[in-house]
Parts: C-alpha cells; sequence; structure tokens
C-alpha cells in the first residue's frame, strides 16, 4: 500500500484524502473486548510492578476489578478469552 501511496503521488493527481481512505479501509478494526483486555492487561502489569504483589494477590485484584465492571464489559471481556 505504501509504495501505491508513493506512486500514485508520483503520478496522479487524486487528493491524498482518498488515498487516506484506502488505506483505513485495509487496517482491521479493533474490537471491543481486544480493546478492553488491552487495557485490563496494562492495568495489571502496572499494578504488579508498582506494588510488587504476589500472582494470587494479582487474580483477586483482577477478579474484583472486574466484578466491579458493567455487566457489558463482563461479558466481552470473556467473549475475548475464550476467542483468544
Amino acid at each position: 500500500m505504501m509504495l501505491s501511496v508513493a506512486q500514485r503521488m508520483n503520478t496522479d493527481e487524486k487528493t491524498l484524502c482518498e488515498l487516506y481512505f484506502c488505506l483505513m479501509d485495509e487496517l482491521d478494526d479493533i474490537t471491543f473486548s481486544q480493546s478492553m483486555r488491552i487495557i485490563i492487561d496494562a492495568l495489571m502489569d502496572s499494578v504488579m510492578e508498582c506494588f510488587h504483589i504476589t500472582e494470587r494477590e494479582l487474580e483477586e485484584f483482577t477478579a474484583s476489578f472486574i466484578q466491579r465492571l458493567p455487566k457489558y464489559m463482563q461479558e466481552a471481556l470473556e467473549y475475548g478469552q475464550n476467542a483468544a
């Protein structure tokens, strides 16, 4: 795609906006469950690093955290884990 963009910039008068949308069409959208999983993983890594807790304590914290989320977020996380 990038080579096509470079070639088009040198030979074609089409706008860059159109090329941007062509590039974006080829990128996969991240799902809600994937983005939630990324956020949860980053949070857990930070908690372990900052508070130096054990794996067991982290599992308890994670379960407690997820339990406090709205039901649709809990279901999205469960679905994301099953799909992975």
